[in-house]
This record gives structure tokens, C-alpha cells and sequence, in this order.
């Protein structure tokens, strides 16, 4: 049996996210002890759940690996919801089954009930914070809808369809930040919700835009269906433009650099016939990203009160987080087509800097 002591499971937590290779957890350096322990924990808990619908399995007995059916994810995520349930309690009001003096015990009991399920550990110092740090226990089980959602190949037709799968993974667990971190405001005020919203939305949708061919390559396309046909792309075109390989073997080949003498007749249209059809391509792809580029920003704008209405002895947190994510779409806009080629990330001593302005010139409000 596992120890499910509470000791135990916070020093899980922090290797899960010490060991993440994320935008966010260099930014829990800059706050007091207790709610950078807790922002781990959370931190370890996003993450599990996030992983258990990209994460094959392995045999017990071989330990050879097994890619996981659609059907086997969904019955992973259903058990880690089980016990969730058991831990914090359900939202229809059902209490936990997990009592404070039984936890050890009862955490086994579970390991019982879901062998293999190596995240039981994260739940002991989950159920911590969430007394602790009074977190809504909604957002915790709403993330767990939308990694869910992603399980099987899905189309959105609008970008508001978007925008609500954006709150499930994104803005759930910014609520759940933002009950560690504190607010000037109630958590679920007009102000924090508008901009903890708004920042759910940027953030993700920067990811969205970074991996927009890494996604494609999993049967996951982000942009909305009607304004890919707004600007003429079908999900075939769409698709050819992020091949990363032909795209760039066409690249190699300019026209004016083409020995015509030696193609056919037939090969010179068919060659013109391809190039005009990339640019044409490239033409719509870059009207369709100036409208995903001009929304984000408008988001960002919108997320930036979210740092006035934080308590003072977190607000940095959030300044970097801001930044980093912020810094990486400015990235995006200024060269589009980088994302075609690979994932976009930010130079490690860009990264330094932030880090290092936010520690010690700490602003009094965000500014693009």
C-alpha cells in the first residue's frame, strides 16, 4: 500500500511540478511559503488530469506500453472524478467519504477501487488547500470536463463554442488561483470573473495559436468551423497549410529558380498551378489569424484589471504569468507563420528577465 500521509503527498505534488517544464511554475517562486506550497499542489493536480487523456498505459506485467482506446481515457477520467468525489465531496451536495481522521485508510481503500491510478497521491494535500484556501471545488471537477471533451476528435462550429471549452481548462483553474492567491473583491464578483475570464481565454488561446500543428496532428483543430469557412478553408486545406514538410519543400522551390527547359508543358501548369494555390492559401491563412490575433488582444486588454483586484502579497504571480504569456503571443503576431514550422516559445533569457523584473521592479498595474 501507498502512504497517503499528508507529507507524503505534498512532497508528490512538488516533484510533479518541480519537474514540469511549464509558463507558470517558475512564477510560484514569488509568492509567500504557504501559497506557493498550495499553487504545487493545484499545480500537480492540473497537470494529472490534463495528462490522463494524452497518456498511454502501460502492462503491470511487461511494462511494455499500450496505447489507450478513447473508451479506456474516459474510464481513467471517470475513476479520477470517483475520486474526487470521494475526497472533496460531490456538487450536488453529497459529502466526501474520506473523513479527516480516517484519510490514510480510506485513500488506500481507494488505491483498492483504482489500481494503477498513481494521481491518489495528490489527494491528501488537494483536499488540504481546498479547506485551507476555501477553493470552490466546482472548477476542480469542470477541468475534468473539458480534458474530457478532448478525448475524441471534435469540432467547434463558433468561437464562442470555443471560448466555453477555454473556461472549463483554463478559467476553472485560474478560480481556483485566485482562491490561493486572495482578492480585493469576492472571488466570484463582477470585476474578478469578467477579467478572470478574459485571462482564461488569452492564455489558452495563446496555446491554441502555438499549437495549432502539433493539435492538428492529434485530430484537434481549435478554430472555429465557420470562420475557417469565412475565409475559405476547409479542414483539408487548413490541414495541408500546417504540413509542416511540404510546406517547407515548397518553400525551397521559387519560381525563379525553376529550369522550366526541363519540365513538360504539363508539369509547368501543374508547378504554377501549386505555387498559386500556396499563396493563395497563405493569403487567407494570414486574414484568418489577424482576426484570432485582434480578439486575443482585445482579451489580454481585458485581463490585465484581474492584477489590481489580487491581494498585494500576490499580485507578482500574476504580473509574470501575464507577461510570459503575453511576451509569447506578441511573438506569434509578429511572425505567423512560425507556428507552421514548430511550437513558439520564448528564449530562456527572455524568460530570465521577467522573472528577474517581477521579483524585484514589481509594476503597479500591467501594460502591454
Amino acid at each position: 500500500m501507498s502512504d497517503y500521509s499528508l507529507p507524503t503527498s505534498i512532497r508528490f505534488c512538488r516533484q510533479i511540478s518541480r519537474s514540469a517544464k511549464s509558463n507558470f511554475v517558475p512564477a510560484f517562486s514569488l509568492l509567500p511559503a504557504a501559497k506557493r506550497e498550495a499553487m504545487e499542489i493545484l499545480y500537480a493536480y492540473t497537470r494529472f488530469t490534463d495528462d490522463l487523456a494524452d497518456q498511454p498505459d502501460i502492462d503491470p506485467q511487461s511494462g511494455t506500453i499500450i496505447p489507450a482506446s478513447a473508451r479506456r481515457k474516459l474510464q481513467k477520467l471517470n475513476q479520477w472524478a470517483a475520486a474526487l468525489e470521494a475526497t472533496l465531496g460531490s456538487l450536488n451536495g453529497t459529502p466526501p467519504a474520506i473523513a479527516e481522521a480516517e484519510h490514510e485508510t480510506a485513500f488506500q481503500a481507494l488505491e483498492q477501487q483504482f489500481p494503477g491510478c498513481t494521481g491518489l497521491r495528490i489527494l491528501p494535500a488537494l483536499k488540504m488547500i481546498v479547506h485551507r484556501f476555501h477553493i470552490p471545488r466546482e472548477p476542480l471537477f469542470h477541468l475534468i470536463d473539458g480534458v474530457e471533451s478532448d478525448i475524441e476528435p471534435r469540432e467547434f462550429q463558433t468561437f464562442e463554442d470555443c471560448a466555453d471549452y477555454c473556461h472549463q481548462v483554463a478559467t476553472s483553474v485560474g478560480f481556483a488561483a485566485l482562491a490561493i492567491w486572495g482578492t480585493t473583491e469576492p472571488l466570484f464578483s463582477t470585476p474578478v470573473v469578467r477579467a478572470a475570464k478574459a485571462c482564461g481565454i488569452a492564455f489558452q488561446w495563446t496555446n491554441i495559436l502555438r499549437d495549432l500543428a502539433e493539435d492538428y496532428g492529434n485530430n484537434r483543430i481549435y478554430l472555429s468551423q465557420n470562420e475557417l469557412q469565412r475565409y475559405g478553408l476547409t479542414a483539408n486545406q487548413f490541414g495541408s497549410l500546417l504540413d509542416r514538410k511540404s510546406w517547407n519543400e515548397q518553400k525551397k522551390k521559387p519560381i525563379d529558380k525553376i529550369d522550366h527547359k526541363k519540365l513538360s508543358e504539363y508539369d509547368q501548369y501543374a508547378f504554377h498551378e501549386m505555387v498559386r494555390r500556396m499563396e493563395e492559401f497563405e493569403e487567407k491563412w494570414n486574414k484568418l489569424l489577424q482576426i484570432q490575433f485582434e480578439r486575443c488582444e482585445i482579451y489580454y486588454t481585458n485581463a490585465a484589471p484581474l492584477y489590481e483586484l489580487i491581494s498585494r502579497d500576490s499580485r507578482r504571480v500574476y504580473g509574470l504569468m501575464w507577461s510570459r504569456y503575453y511576451s509569447l503571443f506578441r511573438k506569434i503576431q509578429r511572425k505567423p507563420l512560425q507556428i507552421v514550422y514548430g511550437r513558439v516559445r520564448l528564449p530562456f533569457f527572455q524568460k530570465l528577465r521577467l522573472l528577474l523584473f517581477w521579483k524585484f521592479f514589481p509594476s503597479k498595474k500591467l501594460q502591454r
